[in-house]
């Protein structure tokens, strides 16, 4: 028995641990530790993926849930924002002076003519946004008051304006005051291209929220892949005035087809079979204007509704996006999480707030079950 001892001694069995031991002891307890921290954390959080084509609302829809989920802006954002209110104002000016030329529209004033070029020159999208300069700021006052240009901003279908710009010229005397204060509207009707992926993280009834907004142009969606595991919620937007417009980086492809297909396409991804999809269809308040001068089946022939009727053409869009779900899961040999449709205006804070808290009592009351939390 003493022998045993000894060779048990010997071959270390039965020592203490050294002091080297007795660090990598605790270094593995902190790993595991770790892992186990993460997984429950993984648990806790609900990842939400904001996918559509440009311009579609997705970066102004995480503003809104900054606004109710996160308290809103700290004051340097209102600083940054004013810079980016002034660069979508000399965009507006630039696009516009570019749309005379190609349209061959006369200037009422024949000055503007040659002097409207600096504002094409000048606009840069890649550059960091500035406040507009005194010639700038007066120059794009002067285009905007033209008759000729108001004629111009009524063909704005046959080139790429942006939403907001009537917004924002309009208050363009106010907007350049060294003493004007940013507003929220004004911060959700900016216009900032989203490039690469942006995150943001929310904290809602014991889920961490994190909701992932990628750029909807086609050369941004490569990077879409990388977002796709782990995904629990899928939110596609899709715009309801873009029926008369084409993309940006493709002027023969049609918005709403380009988001049909697209929306197509995500729905028959199986990584999101588990997800629960969620199709925002953007913009009502847009479509509610625009339907009353702008006949829908002069650009989509598959509408049959009355002419200049809202409801009838929310019904129609409603119809053409749910059938290519439908189509796009027919052959799927599983079944699909539960799937959710809202008309939203993405500038509305009050109707984002509504539709966001159904969203939520749906969403997170099944996740807080999973987790044994209620």
């Amino acid at each position: 028995m003493e022998l045993g001892l000894n060779l048990l001694s010997c071959c270390g069995l039965g020592a203490q641990m050294t002091v080297e031991e007795q660090k990598a002891e605790e270094s593995n307890k902190k790993i595991n530790k770790k892992i186990r921290e993460s997984k429950q954390q993984t648990k806790r959080e609900q990842k939400i993926l904001l996918l559509g084509t440009g311009e579609c609302g997705k970066s102004t829809f995480i503003k809104q849930m900054r606004i109710i989920l996160g308290g809103g802006f700290p004051p340097e954002q209102y600083e940054y924002y004013k810079r980016v209110i002034h660069k979508n104002l000399l965009q507006a000016g630039a696009s516009l002076a570019s749309a005379m030329r190609t349209l061959d529209i006369p200037y009422q004033d024949e000055e503007l003519e040659g002097e409207a070029v600096e504002l094409i020159n000048a606009f840069n999208e890649n550059l960091e946004p500035r406040l507009l300069s005194g010639k700038h700021e007066d120059l794009i006052k002067r285009l905007w008051k033209d008759s000729g240009v108001q004629s111009c901003f009524d063909r704005r279908r046959e080139f790429q304006l942006l939403d907001s710009a009537k917004y924002f010229l309009d208050k363009i005397d106010d907007l350049t005051v060294d003493t004007y204060k940013v507003t929220l509207q004004d911060i959700l009707r900016s216009r900032v291209k989203t490039t690469g992926i942006i995150e943001e993280v929310f904290h809602v009834d014991r889920v961490d929220l994190k909701i992932i907004d990628v750029g909807g142009q086609r050369r941004e969606r490569r990077r879409w892949i990388h977002c796709f595991e782990g995904v629990t919620s899928v939110i596609f937007l899709a715009s309801l005035s873009e029926y008369d417009m084409m993309l940006y980086e493709c002027s023969t492809r049609n918005r709403t087809e380009e988001s049909l297909q697209l929306f197509h396409e995500m729905c028959k991804y199986d990584v999101f079979t588990c997800a629960s999809f969620i199709l925002f269809l953007n913009k009502k308040d847009l479509l509610e204007e625009k339907v009353k001068r702008v006949d829908i089946v002069d650009y989509l022939p598959e509408y049959t509704g009355p002419k200049q009727d809202y409801d009838a053409a929310l019904t129609f869009f409603k119809n053409i996006f749910v059938a290519q779900r439908q189509a796009a899961i027919a052959d799927s040999p599983t079944d699909r999480a539960p799937f959710f449709l809202h008309f939203t205006c993405a500038t509305d804070t009050t109707n984002i707030q509504k539709i966001f808290d159904a969203i939520k009592t749906t969403l997170l009351s099944e996740h807080l079950r999973e987790m044994g939390l209620t």
